[in-house]
């Protein structure tokens, strides 16, 4: 029986993500109250790692978890993992991006509606003492009919598009149009080169008298000393805005106005984003572990939701192929085309071409090779696959090819998957027709075909007491010419191989471990 797969978890996951993992077999360390030292100790054999914000996958833990194949990561960004030391090691990152989607949208609703009633500044007047209601009716507006401009594109703002037309609001998302047209506008942009410094006076020019400005972007976005200055000029009616962590609004230009909400700016802000964000952590490390495709991989060099389920089972069968073109040529080999024949060719097969390359990688680099790292392993060691695609197949329903030429001509092996468990199976070597399943010691020979080398081969491995778990024999290229595949027990060295050729008078022989 094999040993449980472990999976140490670094935060408090929601009960429905533990449970979740055990069902999938999985060995579950909770390892939330661990220090560094303790959490180094405990890598070794750790096959998934679940981390949260406050928690730094370092290259050091990378290297500590030799097992490691999945690190998952509760919320959008992964600025707390090393994402480059992780792809060299072929550990796939996955977070959970749409987690908080809902919960983020709804508390954007909340604060358009609580900037439409000004509720900040009613709830300052309150708290004075002050009884103003003549103040707060002519302060507060109703939604229906008024536009809601949105600066930012994503699943936030699509969901707070749909609940904005539900209230009878007009959307508008077109940036030239925005400014000037808008009763509300709603920012929501990440941070980064392009959009600092967005929105500043410049821009609050153009805006409407008594518009209402929320922003759920970080700070830096909008300039806070134009938008106070906005406030103060009353342009800006009510106002509201995301606080991150670390972020300091008691010290900024904001704080000093009453009308101003200020909202905690969180990942997971609701108990039912908490919820969903542990299933689908949970879920996209256990698809890992059970060898199919993370959708929310963010170091995986091409997208593959749609194809994962049809691919994904093919790619071990990519795998062995990939050593064998390896070990069947007579020299380096740094360009091999990948040929996907039958109902492959309607799919994007780039991840079984990189299972293709991570094949022939894997015995010249240490550590692992798979689809996370092998483009980048192969640029850096100038290997290219090139693809090409046949839909009308006669004898296979799909094929995988791969070929490369080498000093003695071309080389070339194919194989398909049998059944629903899409069993690996060799059909052709050299270009000829084979029928065997590939296994951890295989050999190869080619020989002019003639009555008794079958039984000169099979007398002398029995000499070696190597026996032969299956043979195939493959002729009609060449009148000739044939080729056998056999799988065995246990490898030959080079002095036995070389001995095999010489007596049993063989054209060559390869020994090829998978």
């Amino acid at each position: 029986m094999s040993e449980k797969k472990r999976v140490i978890v670094l935060e408090e996951l929601a009960p429905e993500g533990l449970e979740l993992l055990r069902r999938e077999g999985l060995e579950v360390d909770a390892g939330a109250g661990w220090d560094a030292d303790e959490l180094l100790r405990r890598m070794p054999g750790c096959h998934g790692l679940i981390a949260g914000p406050a928690h730094a996958v370092t290259a050091e833990l990378l290297r500590a978890g030799g097992d490691l194949q999945v690190v998952g990561r509760t919320g959008v960004s992964v600025s707390n993992i090393d994402v480059a030391e992780a792809t060299r090691r072929g550990v796939v990152v996955a977070n959970t991006p749409r987690s908080n989607a809902i919960s983020a949208a709804e508390q954007a609703l909340a604060l358009v509606l609580a900037c439409a009633q000004d509720l900040a500044g009613a709830n300052a007047d309150l708290r004075a003492g002050r009884w103003l209601p003549d103040t707060w009716a002519g302060s507060g507006v109703e939604l229906r009919g008024r536009t809601l401009g949105i600066v930012g594109r994503g699943a936030v703002a699509a969901l707070l598009t749909e609940d904005a037309l539900a209230l009878g609001m007009k959307v508008l998302d077109d940036p030239g149009r925005v400014y000037g047209e808008a009763d509300f506008i709603l920012v929501d942009l990440p941070d980064g080169a392009a959009s600092r410094g967005l929105i500043g006076d410049h821009e609050f020019a153009q805006m409407k008298d008594g518009v209402r400005v929320i922003s759920l972007a970080p700070p830096g976005v909008i300039d806070a000393a134009a938008w106070a200055r906005a406030i103060d000029s009353g342009k800006v009616a009510a106002s509201a805005a995301a606080v991150y962590p670390g972020d300091a609004p008691a010290a900024g230009p904001l704080a000093r106005h009453d009308g101003v909400l200020l909202a905690p700016h969180l990942e997971e802000s609701t108990v039912d984003a908490q919820r969903r964000a542990g299933l689908m952590v949970a879920e996209q490390v256990a698809e890992v572990l059970r060898g199919e495709f993370a959708s929310n991989a963010v170091n995986v060099p091409l997208a593959l939701v749609d194809d994962a389920g049809e691919l994904m089972p093919h790619l071990g069968l990519c795998t062995q192929l990939g050593r064998l073109i390896v070990g069947l040529a007579d020299g380096p080999v740094d360009a091999v085309t990948v040929s996907y024949g039958g109902s492959f060719a309607y799919f994007d097969t780039r991840i079984l071409t990189l299972g293709v390359l991570g094949g022939m990688l894997a015995d010249q680099v240490e550590g692992r090779v798979n689809y996370v790292n092998a483009q980048a392993l192969a640029d850096e060691r100038g290997l290219t696959a090139h693809e090409t695609k046949q839909s009308d197949l006669p004898d296979f329903p799909r094929l995988i090819t791969v070929s490369t030429h080498g000093p003695r001509g071309g080389v070339s092996v194919s194989g398909t998957s049998l059944g629903p468990g899409h069993k690996p199976r060799l059909v052709r070597v050299f270009g000829e027709d084979i029928d065997i399943d590939p296994e951890p010691h295989m050999l190869f020979l080619r020989y002019v075909d003639a009555p008794g080398v079958g039984g000169a081969v099979g007398t002398m491995l029995g000499e070696w007491r190597i026996n032969i778990g299956h043979m195939s024999v493959g002729r009609g290229i060449s009148e000739h010419e044939a080729v056998m595949a056999l799988t065995l027990d246990e490898p030959l060295d080079a002095t036995q191989l070389h001995q095999l050729v010489e007596r049993c008078g063989l054209a060559s022989g390869k020994g090829v471990e998978l």
